[in-house]
């Protein structure tokens, strides 16, 4: 074990004896005091985040200050809104091709967290961020579970994620403070009962995961097999179907949250999952500005963070679709892609499982994974370069195989182009293998905290 894996595993262990106010910034208890506070404190707290995000661009992010031109008098007297709809919409790529431009100039990355994500669409962004705005994320997520009574340094819970993540020849869990961790590659008949066991051992109160790994382990296990019982279940990261909700319920017989967020942070709501049925989304309004653009696709759902004045994304397009009502009430959102991949056992393997690392977007500009045998996939890159260099292709090759080599063959293609699906946004994955159900299946169904 790493010294820094050493002093992680010490945190979270000692994590919960420690007073809230000195794990969290003082914004983290603000948004905590506000999510109960009366509509027109709302909306005045909302216009003055709204002005300060838009003013800080302006002045002291380059892109903004290239791209506006906006009087001081004109951001601090027109309405918060109105001034909102003179900047330009922008997307993944447009930050991507000139990320630097896009980070406050007041702030150095060498000081900052850096965030990154593969995507369910497969085109990758990174983000700056501070503990600060970590802590703001983290409150909207605490706030919107407190009501099952979930803590993330007090309850006991089981985390399936990246996060968790193991090699294939080590145990599936380990316990970290109050949490279980599972690796999401490890959900096979093979470690059922090492999972199984486990689980009995530490009892969890609640279940935080990716709704495919949630429903590969409600797959795997009976509910007999379980001696305790869940509060909830807390889904984010992925679109949830009904089979997969079906199947959790039928498992651990409790409510159901499903979260939609970015690692943008753009914009962020929550749904309820009950009788195999997913409940209309419910966007924050004090997390973002939420607004639709009406396209030949629908209505794409585009965001402002009232919260991020470190890299601020303005009218950020998610390439999600979905009607937003004035209520925020959202009764689907689309676009999102959950697909499989076949190891050469037959098991299903999600797609989202499968990460691109941090310092591959140097030279990558976006990626999709094809599968046309069991066994084996091509990683297909778009280089910005237009090549890739012998050695770019071994770092992505050498990766790749690290953590899939026990099931997969792997190669690496350079692509001038990958296309986008019918319903224009770019998938995930494209696999011409016909979908199959093993006995238990690894995984069976279908944007973490």
């Amino acid at each position: 074990m790493g010294r820094a894996e050493w002093l992680k595993q010490r945190y979270y262990r000692w994590r919960k004896y420690v007073p809230a106010r000195l794990l969290y910034h003082a914004d983290y208890f603000r948004i905590l005091q506000l999510s109960g506070a009366p509509p027109h404190l709302l909306d005045a707290v909302i216009d003055e985040r709204l002005r300060h995000v838009l003013q800080a661009a302006v002045r002291h992010v380059p892109f903004y200050r290239r791209s506006m031109r906006l009087s001081a008098a004109e951001l601090a007297h027109e309405p918060a809104r109105e001034l909102l709809a003179r900047f330009p919409l922008i997307d993944k790529r447009t930050v991507m091709a000139q990320q630097r431009d896009f980070l406050d100039e007041r702030f150095h990355p060498r000081w900052l967290i850096y965030t990154t994500s593969s995507g369910s669409t497969g085109e990758g962004i990174g983000m700056w961020r501070t503990k600060r705005l970590a802590d703001i994320e983290k409150a909207f997520f605490a706030q919107a579970w407190s009501r099952f009574g979930f803590s993330f340094d007090k309850a006991r819970y089981l985390r399936i994620g990246a996060d968790a993540v193991r090699p294939g020849h080590e145990a599936p869990t380990r316990v970290w403070g109050n949490r279980l961790l599972l690796s999401p590659y490890h959900l096979t008949d093979e470690h059922k009962s090492a999972i199984r066991d486990a689980l009995n051992r530490f009892r969890p109160r609640f279940v935080h995961a990716y709704p495919s790994t949630v429903a590969a382990l409600a797959h795997m296990l009976a509910p007999g097999e379980l001696d305790f019982e869940v509060g909830a279940v807390l889904l984010g990261s992925e679109p949830v179907k009904a089979g997969q909700l079906g199947a959790i319920e039928k498992l651990f017989g409790c409510p159901i949250s499903i979260s939609y967020g970015l690692t943008e942070r753009t914009n962020l709501a929550f749904a309820e999952g009950s009788g195999g049925v997913c409940s209309a989304y419910r966007f924050n309004r004090l997390y973002a500005v939420n607004e639709n653009r009406v396209n030949a696709h629908g209505a794409e759902i585009v965001g402002t963070s009232l919260w991020n004045d470190v890299m601020p994304l303005i009218r950020y397009r998610t390439g999600d679709y979905g009607t937003i009502g004035a209520d925020g009430a959202c009764q689907a959102i689309d676009g999102r892609e959950q697909d499989f991949l076949i190891d050469r056992n037959g098991r299903r393997i999600p797609g989202l499982t499968v990460i691109i690392d941090p310092d591959t977007w140097d030279f990558v500009r976006t990626w999709q994974i094809w599968q046309r045998r069991p066994g084996a996939i091509t990683i297909a890159l778009v280089p910005r370069s237009g090549t890739l260099t012998p050695a770019q292709r071994q770092l992505v090759l050498a990766r790749q195989r690290e953590r899939w080599g026990e099931s997969f063959d792997i190669s690496v293609q350079a692509v001038p182009e990958v296309l986008p699906a019918p319903g224009g946004k770019h998938r995930f994955v494209i696999s011409s293998v016909a979908p199959s159900r093993p006995a238990s299946a690894a995984t069976s169904r279908p944007q973490m905290h």
